[in-house]
This record gives structure tokens, sequence and C-alpha cells, in this order.
């Protein structure tokens, strides 16, 4: 199996394999389920077809992107799903890691949807009972009605019967504002992250790597506690890779690994997890140095800093708790996750570093 998936994601990867490649995946999945699965596992189950692949992980994607906690939610089975597909098959193992490390953001998203429901709707109090006449004496019986004349021979004919068009069911209503806002608050609340997190372990991973990442972030004049941000980035894997082409420890798009100096043939030094680790140190400085503040910086990290700079403007405001309800869903938990990361294993607080 360890040859097969070499096949498809050599250490040193190249150009051509920064993105997914579904059929790829599909077909290295199928070789070893052919050759290696056994009649049991066979009997009951069918290696994934790159439609299948595809089908899954873009909704996951769009999501993460867009601003609708309620989305993710919707999207948690799917997430879940396809992170148990990508973990099936060796070709996809860093795929899984990326994924992995954003499962807490769907997770997140539906607990808040239990943690606050949907009021329900007060019920309509019944009619009062409508009040009973007394009795009266009964008339007489009508006398027999008169023969009615013959129609004119003049008259139109009756017109046809007229048959109501039928009313479509309304559209269910939007969440009220209020519900939102509530909502938003919470998945937003480092107090509530610190809750989740709390009896997480650390990625097996990170031990081996803590004391060069820290010592690069001191070099370049960045608190070494931010270096959990890779917790969230990755679980630690410097392999990882998102399906839109980042990669590392950070995950590193190409145009800003290139912007950081990191080469990409014919060997890609994201891959490097020292290297990895300098340029997001430098990165997360500059940001810093533009925004004013961490979680700014970190925001701008996760969502790109034009967004982050154009909801400053809008907004009017110098702070991310001013403007973290125009940033898409994603950034709104990964800020507080970060620094309930931080404050768990470090014990320090991300507004004070």
């Amino acid at each position: 199996m360890a040859c097969a998936a070499g096949t498809a994601f050599p250490a040193r990867a190249l150009l051509q394999d920064w993105e997914l490649d579904p059929g790829q995946i599909s077909q290295i999945g199928a070789t070893i389920y052919d050759r290696l699965a056994p009649e049991s596992f066979k009997a009951e189950y069918e290696p994934a077809s790159p439609e299948d692949i595809a089908e899954f992980i873009a909704p996951v994607q769009v999501a993460l992107a867009g601003e609708s906690v309620a989305v993710l939610a919707t999207l948690r089975p799917r997430a879940q799903r396809t992170l148990e597909m990508l973990r099936a098959s060796p070709a996809t193992q860093n795929y899984a890691d990326w994924l992995e490390a954003r499962m807490d953001f769907f997770d997140m998203a539906a607990e808040v949807e239990a943690a606050i429901p949907t009021p329900r709707p007060a019920p309509t109090p019944p009619l009062p009972p409508h009040p009973v006449p007394a009795p009266t004496p009964r008339p007489p019986p009508p006398a027999p009605p008169p023969k009615p004349l013959p129609p004119h021979p003049q008259s139109p004919p009756a017109g046809p019967r007229l048959i109501p068009h039928p009313v479509e069911p309304a559209p269910a209503p939007a969440p009220a504002p209020a519900l939102e806002k509530a909502r938003n608050r919470y998945v937003e609340s480092k107090q509530v992250w610190l809750r989740k997190l709390a009896g997480r372990p650390a990625p097996a991973r990170a031990a081996g790597l803590l004391p060069d990442l820290k010592g690069i972030f001191r070099a370049e004049g960045v608190p070494p506690e931010l270096v959990w941000q890779a917790e969230a980035e990755s679980t630690f894997n410097p392999a990882a890779r998102s399906p839109a082409g980042a990669v590392g420890l950070y995950q590193f798009m190409p145009a800003t690994a290139r912007q950081f100096d990191l080469q990409l043939t014919p060997a890609d030094e994201r891959l490097d997890p020292r290297k990895n680790a300098r340029a997001a140190a430098r990165y997360l400085k500059q940001l810093h140095a533009r925004f004013g503040n961490w979680p700014l910086a970190l925001a701008a990290y996760n969502c790109g800093e034009g967004r982050v700079s154009k909801t400053l403007r809008t907004r009017g405001g110098t702070t991310f708790d001013e403007i973290h309800d125009n940033l898409p869903a994603e950034t709104r938990m990964y800020v507080p996750k970060i620094a309930a990361l931080i404050q768990l294993r470090e014990n320090a607080d991300l507004e004070q570093l």
C-alpha cells in the first residue's frame, strides 16, 4: 500500500501535484482495493469513483468559505463521510489531515443549533365557545314554489365553472436576526472553544516539531506560542494538503509561498516543516504590522488580507470583534479556536502576546 500511495504523492512534490486529482486518487484506491482488500470487505464495499470524491468534497470547500454557520451544520454528515472516504485510502491521508483540522467547525455549527434551538411558535389560543341560541318555534311549511318559466330563447348558455388556482405554500421563514446573532456569538466564544478542546491531546507529531518551530518563530520576532496555529491548519502534518492547493504545516498556497521565498520546483519547499514555519512566521509578522493585533492577523491569514481590509473600511472597525459578523463562518471560528489552543497548550492569552 505504501508503494501505491507513493506513486500518487511523492515526498518531493512537483508542480502538477498541487491540487486534488479525483481520477488519480480513485485509480490508486481501486488498485489497492483489487490487490489487498479481503473478499469479505469487497462483498460489502466498493472503491469510490472520481465523481464520488469530487461530489463529496466540493460542497465542503464551498461551505467553509461561506458566511453561514447553518450551512456548515447541514453539511456536517457529508463532511464526516468525506473524511472517512479520504482516510480509507493511503493516497489521500494528507487530504484527510487537512479536513480533520476543519471538522471542528462543522461540529461546532451542529452543536450551536442544539444549544440554541429555534424557538417553537406560541400555540394559538382556542376560540371561545359559540353561544347557543334559544330554541324557536318551528315555522309552518312554506308554500310550494311556482312552476319556473321556460328559458328565453335569446338567453346565453351557462358559462364554464371556475376552479380556483392552487395557492403555493409560503417559503419557510429565515431565522430571526436575534437567533442568528446569538448562534454566531456562541461559535465565536473562546470559552466555548476551551470547553470543546479541553480534553483533546496535542497531535502526536507536535512533540518532535515544537522545539524547532518555536526557535524559528522567536528568531523572526513572532511569539512562539503562535506555532500552535499548525494544529488548526494541518494537525501538525508537514505534508497536509487542501483540495484548493495549499500545502504544509501552515498551508501555503502557491502564490503566497513564492511571496515568502518558498521554491515550488523542482522540489516543493512547502513540505519542509522548518521552511514552511519560517514563511508562516514572516507572514504573521507582516499581517500583525498591517492590522495591529494578532486576532486580525490570524483572520487575514485565514480569509485573506483583502477581505479583512475591506471589511474594516466598510465597518469602520479596528478589532476582530467589530467586524467578525461580516467574515466567513470558518474565520469567525478559526480565530477563537486558535486562541483556545494557545491558552490550553501554553497557558497564554492571544490578546496579550
